[in-house]
């Protein structure tokens, strides 16, 4: 499948849905990073892709077990919770609580 900014290479073969120069620019951001090689490029890029695939598809799934047809946070959270391999994002994508919960969990974690 083709994107409205796919990056093309022989033979006109879509190689990448997102942007090399815009993946690039958020690449430099790292001041860690002095030069960026087209081929690391090219993967970073093919992985960001396979990675928010595998991030819908799971959250579809969550979805469409809810029984609803539009991909919310908390699918995104459950996907999230669900893979431990995903447990690295547990910081950006929690699980909501309510008020009354987080005092409680506050409560509990002050008197162990």
């Amino acid at each position: 499948s083709s994107g409205i900014n796919a990056e093309y290479g022989e033979e006109n073969k879509c190689l990448t849905l997102f942007p090399l120069s815009r993946v690039k620019s958020i690449m430099k951001q790292c001041p860690d990073i002095s030069a960026i090689n087209q081929e690391s490029l090219f993967i970073i890029t093919r992985a960001t892709e396979l990675f928010i695939e595998l991030m819908t598809r799971e959250a579809y799934d969550v979805l469409e077990e809810r029984g609803k047809s539009e991909v919310e946070y908390k699918d995104l959270a459950g996907v999230v919770e669900k893979y431990e391999c995903l447990m690295f994002l547990a910081d950006i994508l929690p699980q909501k609580i309510t008020v009354r919960e987080y005092y409680r969990l506050l409560k509990e974690s002050r008197d162990t």
